[in-house]
């Protein structure tokens, strides 16, 4: 039997109620095919002369899945982002209760310092940077962010650019030429790939996390090109699976090859790993890589990204040639101030705390869920905590459910991951208390259970 909060009353404490299963909308059950089976790719490339009309498919099926509660994109918080808060659907369909909905992992978008740095940078320098980097947009803030960000990794050179996808998207279309090579982890960022796709045809990959698939990969491409560059890129934590490679062993296969390596630790750097190093420090290989780019939007309490590297000729290059950053404004005063110091507190005594408090978290819904019989997907144990459950008719259902009942997750569905292979994406945050943990699997597990149960009537 599950225990389950309630929604939040005003002293923002979860009163507990105890329940076998949720009742379930009917409604959304008989459905079917559209709203509940149909993923958005069916979409994504329509053909036909009207340019303006030919999606009216996709407006069908978009409309009937938030009709039917089962369209979990473009929801908003209402709130800071706290371990409870209030979320909204476009429609107006509220949830008020848990967050695990936010990629705020060391729970920095609410410190106190880091709101008072961001109010003396607004004072200071005022809201907008006014200009790209290299026209004007530069700021005594940003600089001591790139060197502070490069000195942590280990590098001498450090760049920022607008957002993350930026900067995995302008570091690899900058350096890349038509005639080099790039060979990505099956599972790398959209960011990544279309920064490959940006600079060279030669784009292939390797099977996902499997360093023998790179070695064949990479011995078949020397064997047909020992001129031209290879880059080869893969990620500290991949977020849709929460897990990682063997990093020592894909660098050398690399240097077997004379191939690059770039690391995207967008989701490990700041949060996990010895002093905040992520898969880098954990693994024993920081200094090691070639190049590493990152993202303020899960740690930093921010937007933004960044690459470090210890080629001063890669770092000029891709500020001159990279397209986000040549053609975008730079991040405003405010928005380095805040990165700037969420970097000072992730070095500090303070971050190592937050790290640990996250992990915890991150530990006790694994094994609560585990207990539950639900499978917890990963290899290393990080703030992202994927909890698989297969079909994607029960997950979207599951998904309206869980909201219903006090808890803001996000649901990964084909085509963002397999077919058969959808899952909730749980994202902890430090703040997140014990009793948080055991309120999140009660909820998911009663939710889950009720939907396969609907799903598995509606089936026979």
């Amino acid at each position: 039997m599950a225990v389950i909060p309630s929604a939040l009353p005003a002293s923002g404490v979860a009163e507990e109620v105890v329940a076998d299963r949720f009742p379930v909308d009917t409604s959304a059950v008989r459905a079917g095919d559209s709203a509940l089976e149909v993923d958005s790719n069916r979409f994504a490339r329509m053909r036909g002369i009207d340019l303006l009309g030919r999606d009216a498919p996709m407006l069908r099926w978009q409309r009937e899945r938030a009709e039917h509660g089962v369209w979990p994109y473009f929801r908003s918080f209402r709130t800071s982002l706290r371990p409870h808060a209030v979320a909204v659907t476009e429609d107006g369909r509220i949830t008020e209760g848990l967050n695990f909905g936010c990629q705020d992992y060391l729970s920095l978008s609410t410190h106190p310092r880091v709101h008072e740095a961001a109010g003396k940078a607004l004072r200071d320098f005022g809201p907008i940077a006014a200009g790209a980097l290299g026209l004007n947009g530069g700021n005594p803030l940003g600089t001591e962010l790139a060197e502070g960000l490069a000195t942590m990794l280990g590098f001498e050179h450090g760049l920022l650019f607008p957002t993350g996808w930026a900067a995995g998207y302008g570091t690899i279309q900058s350096m890349i030429s038509k005639y080099d090579h790039v060979v990505l982890d099956k599972l790398a960022h959209n960011s990544l790939r279309h920064g490959a796709a940006a600079g060279t045809r030669n784009v292939s990959y390797f099977e996902h996390l499997d360093n023998d698939s790179l070695r064949a990969k990479l011995r078949e491409i020397r064997g047909g090109d020992a001129k031209n560059a290879i880059l080869v890129v893969t990620e500290g934590i991949f977020s849709m699976d929460s897990d990682a490679a063997d990093l020592r062993e894909l660098i050398g296969i690399c240097r077997e090859f004379d191939a690059v390596v770039m690391v995207d630790v967008a989701h490990d750097f700041g949060a996990t790993g010895p002093d905040g190093l992520g898969q880098l420090g954990a693994q024993g290989v920081l200094g090691e890589v070639d190049l590493v780019v990152g993202a303020f939007s899960k740690s930093f309490a921010t937007t933004g990204g960044f690459l470090v590297t210890r080629s001063a000729s890669v770092f000029e290059h891709v500020r001159l040639y990279g397209g986000p950053q040549t053609f975008s404004s730079a991040l405003t005063p405010v928005q380095l101030a805040v990165a700037l110091e969420a970097l000072r507190i992730i070095r500090s005594a303070e971050g190592e705390r937050r790290r640990v408090s996250v992990r915890r978290m991150a530990e006790r819904i694994r094994e609560g869920l585990a207990g539950r019989g639900l499978y917890c997907m990963g290899n290393v144990v990080c703030p992202v905590i994927p909890v698989l459950i297969g079909s994607t008719p029960t997950a979207r259902l599951a998904w309206r459910l869980v909201g219903e009942h006090g808890l803001i997750t996000n649901l990964a569905e084909p085509p963002a991951v397999a077919s058969n292979q959808a899952r909730f994406r749980l994202q902890a945050m430090a703040d997140h208390t014990t009793e948080d943990a055991g309120r999140v699997v009660d909820i998911l597990d009663t939710a889950i259970r009720s939907a396969q149960e609907a799903i598995a009537g509606r089936d026979v």
